[in-house]
């Protein structure tokens, strides 16, 4: 029989838009009118396309944009439990904790063959979510727990007959944030090509808090007085990491233009804070046996322990063609190197991701451009990796925009997103996990 409880983590990597695993490609509000940014030439290339900025005009850019988004992520549970020793359990537990400001910032200046670029951001995780009453893992943790019981009971002659009922929990709480800061310069080789090169600074935090509570019933039959146990983890984990990048920007014809990033897999040591005391148990019996088991499931002990989980490398193509004086055509593809990152096994199972994203930018008039775009997103993760922490959902990513230039030195954005991720169910659990994000990018740019 299996000891280990089952605590499928709560709530580690809280992806709470497309991209892939532990990154987010949103860097810009314009992303979110389509996300096919890295052929393009702008102040967002600061980001997508560093290399692009050296054939921009002179002067100094600078963007500032916030993004505002609506979650909904829902688990059902359906855990088939131990035979003989432990019940079927199911539940729905249901999240829709919104991220109500992401900012970032693009700044870029030109002068002559030369640009000189930064963006600041949010590189990955990018926000919180919040669980009223526990998740589906603490239905889980109840029935391991009534399983270590029962198993002592056999061990003593005694009929396994002891049951643990999931009572409810805390509000479950989690965040990840990974704090970027990318610099660099680029310089234009001749009229048609340019490369870029820069640092990357991560600073990321992970954090996790809550309580289950469980009663236990010694013979199942209510004769000896119901017994409480309760379940906590209160973690915080940070961990800092430099990486590169470089890029090159080609433009054969004027109509057509050419980007292309690589960035560096950035190792990142997490350290847990709190340590082995981030668990704790409270029980008046086997309490000793009940957190032995938790604190070896190797999941739950990610929280509790010092361990790599790396932001893997990323490379990225993008093209951009005029069709006329009117309409831009988009594309990008990005490529996630997540095998490559798999140090303590902080990504077993998954393989690599990646996103494939089209669009078009339409001039209304000299002030007003409509813009739009579709993306699908692959993030490597499959039924062997998801878990109540862990759910990086497939998606579908549909996008609009509006972008306002009222002058030369000006230019708004407002776009929207809404990104439906195709549904996962945990192989080892029975967990259904479902998410639906609505997203709103805001941005304003100046040059100077």
């Amino acid at each position: 029989m299996k000891k280990t409880l089952m605590l499928t983590a709560l709530i580690a990597s809280v992806n709470v838009y497309a991209g892939s695993i532990d990154y987010l490609a949103q860097q810009d509000a314009e992303y979110f009118a389509h996300a096919s940014m890295t052929g393009k030439i702008g102040t967002s290339g600061a980001f997508y396309n560093p290399a692009g900025t050296a054939f921009m005009e002179d002067g100094l850019y600078v963007k500032v944009n916030t993004q505002t988004v609506f979650k909904n992520y829902t688990m059902n549970t359906d855990y088939k439990g131990i035979p003989g020793f432990t019940d079927n359990v199911k539940g729905k537990h249901d999240s829709d904790y919104p991220s109500v400001m992401v900012p970032s910032i693009q700044i870029v200046k030109k002068d002559g063959d030369r640009s000189y670029f930064l963006h600041g951001g949010i590189a990955a995780g990018g926000g919180s979510l919040k669980y009223n009453n526990g998740i589906s893992a603490f239905e889980v943790i109840g029935e391991g727990i009534q399983g270590i019981f029962r198993q002592e009971q056999i061990k003593l002659g005694e009929s396994p007959e002891a049951t643990v009922e999931y009572l409810g929990g805390s509000k479950v709480k989690g965040s990840s944030f990974y704090y970027n800061l990318n610099l660099g310069m680029a310089q234009k080789l001749n009229e048609k090509f340019s490369v870029a090169g820069g640092v990357r600074f991560i600073y990321a935090t992970r954090a996790l808090e809550g309580t289950g509570h469980f009663g236990l019933d010694l013979d199942g039959q209510g004769n000896i007085p119901q017994q409480n146990v309760d379940v906590t983890i209160d973690s915080e984990r940070e961990a800092y990491g430099i990486g590169w990048l470089v890029g090159f920007n080609y433009k054969p014809i004027e109509k057509l233009n050419i980007g292309f990033k690589y960035e560096s897999e950035i190792k990142l040591d997490f350290e847990a804070k709190n340590g082995m005391n981030g668990l704790k148990v409270n029980s008046p019996i086997k309490e000793e046996d009940i957190y032995g088991s938790l604190a070896k499931n190797p999941i739950v002990s990610e929280w509790l322990v010092d361990g790599y989980r790396n932001l893997p490398a990323m490379m990225s193509l993008g093209i951009s063609y005029d069709v006329n004086d009117r309409l831009t055509l988009l594309t990008s593809g990005n490529y996630y190197f997540i095998e490559d990152a798999n140090d303590s096994n902080a990504y077993a199972h998954y393989t690599n991701g990646y996103e494939a994203s089209v669009g078009f930018d339409y001039k209304l008039n000299e002030q007003y451009t409509l813009m739009a775009g579709y993306q699908y997103t692959n993030t490597g993760a499959n039924e062997d990796t998801y878990k109540d922490t862990d759910y990086a959902l497939d998606a579908h990513m549909y996008s609009i925009g509006l972008k306002y230039t009222p002058n030369e030195t000006r230019t708004y954005t407002i776009a929207y997103s809404y990104v439906d991720y195709i549904d996962g169910t945990s192989k080892e659990h029975g967990t259904r996990f479902e998410k639906q994000v609505h997203a709103i990018g805001l941005a304003a740019e100046f040059k100077l």
